[in-house]
């Protein structure tokens, strides 16, 4: 994955790309413990964009001497309002993958 210059990036735009990535991450994760994910050394880019994310978050927010994950709290009621449906949202990220276990 090509580095990305995530100092361009206006902060909702990084916030929404931060939750993104983490969602990414922990299905990764998830994938990886039930043994489905082929290419485990996507783990560590994913953790490492995760964490350029938020460091440049953290940066602006010193900048403006905000509290730690101030920017965070602020724009991330917009992420999640977005996206996915209410009634999907609310049974969590898997719900498919319980929802097709019985077949």
């Amino acid at each position: 994955m090509a580095q990305e210059d995530f100092a361009a990036l206006d902060d909702a735009t990084l916030v929404a790309k931060l939750e993104q990535q983490h969602h990414d991450l922990v299905r990764a994760q998830f994938a990886h413990s039930m043994g489905r994910l082929e290419n485990t050394s996507k783990l560590g880019g994913m953790r490492d964009t995760v964490a350029r994310i938020e460091t440049e978050l953290r940066r602006r927010e010193i900048a403006s001497g905000l509290a730690k994950n101030s920017l965070r709290g602020k724009h991330r009621a917009g992420v999640r309002g977005t996206g996915v449906a209410s009634e999907e949202s609310s049974k969590g990220f898997l719900a498919g993958v319980f929802d097709t276990a019985g077949e």
